[in-house]
């Protein structure tokens, strides 16, 4: 139905949600590739000014919602048998790969202060290992299942509230962070916005995001896993972030383009989709737990396989990933 209502409508020439330029050409036609649950086809636009890659026109909140399956958020499979020794291997990934963010969490806290406010803390794997380097871990995710997750795995303070909620009302924090959290929102301004009536005077803002200047996202186009369509509404470049943020009075004071835990799995995903564990687990498609085994290891060579030209990339200035540090202007 949103294929005949995309189709019925004349071909529009839409202004960039992050600088206003008008008129932004056709970038690509896109469907559900990950999941393949939100039926028919998507269009995306480049703006010709910041380069970043929106959709238009942008789904209503209750489409949106519907684009995301309950396994979006991982949670640990604790059920006895090979299962769940794969799910605690998987665990063990996770916290191994996100160590990364944390050493980018510490060069950003120069500060005293330690409380850390994570906005779309999913399952909490990042607030957990935070915790284990002496920061006060908070979370907030708009799923109630990832919320829950979180509490549970981790025994992590996790509220359930989206953005403009007030989940963590009267409450300030020295640090906050949102990982892969802007794409991801119509209006992602107000997110800024937001955390920034959450942050203490000097607080630090610590953003990441997929990056569409990347040699990967140039290489795949509109098959970039990246891009995700269509639950990432606006993709950045280092222009359009830098843009946000100084609209919304931040500046920015690092700019990094590597992550261990994003990097090499969006090259390893764009090349095998069907592969992709969050992928395999949206669509329901579950196998004997010796097959999935098998999926998860070749997986895992692949992405094994893709870490070393996902570095040089990065090396190069052109890595798949945006990783912001900001404070306010003048802070």
């Amino acid at each position: 139905m949103i294929a005949e209502r995309i189709a019925d409508q004349p071909d529009p020439e839409p202004a960039c949600p992050i600088c206003a330029t008008p008129d932004a050409p056709r970038f690509a036609v896109a469907a559900d590739r990950l999941f393949g649950i939100a039926p028919g086809i998507f269009r995306l636009y480049r703006c010709p000014s910041c380069a970043c890659i929106f959709q238009h026109p942008l789904p209503d909140a209750a489409a949106l919602a519907a684009f995301y399956p309950n396994e979006y958020w991982w949670t640990e499979n604790r059920k006895c048998g090979l299962s769940h020794a794969l799910s605690r291997i998987e665990r063990a990934y996770r916290e191994f790969v996100a160590w990364d963010h944390v050493w980018f969490l510490e060069r950003c806290a120069t500060g005293a202060g330690r409380s850390l406010l994570d906005i779309g803390c999913g399952s909490g794997t990042f607030l957990h290992l935070a915790e284990r380097r002496g920061f006060l871990p908070h979370g907030m995710d708009m799923s109630a299942r990832a919320a829950a997750a979180a509490r549970e795995q981790y025994q992590l303070q996790v509220r359930q509230g989206d953005v403009g909620s007030d989940a963590w009302h009267g409450c300030e924090f020295d640090i906050i962070s949102m990982f892969h959290v802007l794409e991801h929102l119509p209006e992602p301004g107000k997110a800024i916005a937001y955390a920034g009536r959450l942050l203490k005077p000097g607080g630090s803002l610590i953003l990441q995001v997929p990056n569409v200047a990347s040699v990967q996202a140039r290489i795949f186009g509109a098959r970039w896993y990246g891009l995700d369509v269509p639950r990432h509404l606006i993709n950045f470049t280092p222009r359009a972030l830098e843009k946000l943020l100084d609209d919304a009075g931040f500046s920015c004071r690092l700019v990094q383009r590597f992550s261990l835990r994003d990097n090499p799995a969006a090259l390893a995903s764009s090349l095998a989709i069907g592969l992709d564990p969050i992928g395999r687990r949206g669509r329901g498609r579950r196998a004997h737990a010796i097959v999935e085994g098998a999926l998860e290891l070749c997986y895992f060579g692949l992405v094994l396989t893709a870490l070393l030209p996902a570095l040089v990339e990065s090396l190069c200035g052109r890595g798949a990933t945006l990783w912001a540090h900001a404070r306010r202007a003048g802070a």
